[in-house]
């Protein structure tokens, strides 16, 4: 038997209400507390500011990988945003944000 998580929960009474039935119901069947969904509901509407940086940032770091034909991975990267956007910015992040993007430096066999 499957565990439902909260958020499954939440997305299917976010669904259930466009049927017409209450909030109020629908978080009594599902055994979740109404302040929760509206919680659920405001993070999930709202992008956050983390968030909206990190899709500026992914578009440099698209532009320096598609200038540099892939040959720069995150380090140095992370050299070339301080250098031209005057972007201090932690490694992992970037190695966050590539990973979330597909994308790894080509390493050249010796």
């Amino acid at each position: 038997m499957k565990v439902v998580s909260k958020t499954e929960k939440f997305e299917v009474i976010h669904e259930m209400k466009k049927t017409g039935y209450t909030v109020t119901i629908l978080c009594d069947i599902a055994g979740v507390i109404r302040s929760g969904y509206y919680k659920w509901i405001k993070r999930h509407t709202t992008p956050s500011k983390k968030h909206s940086e990190d899709i500026e940032i992914k578009k440099k770091i698209l532009k320096c990988y598609k200038k540099l034909r892939g040959i720069y991975g995150y380090r140095r990267i992370q050299v070339w945003l301080k250098a031209t956007y005057n972007l201090h910015l932690n490694h992992k992040r970037i190695q966050r944000l590539m990973s979330e993007l597909g994308i790894k430096a080509v390493i050249r066999k010796k």
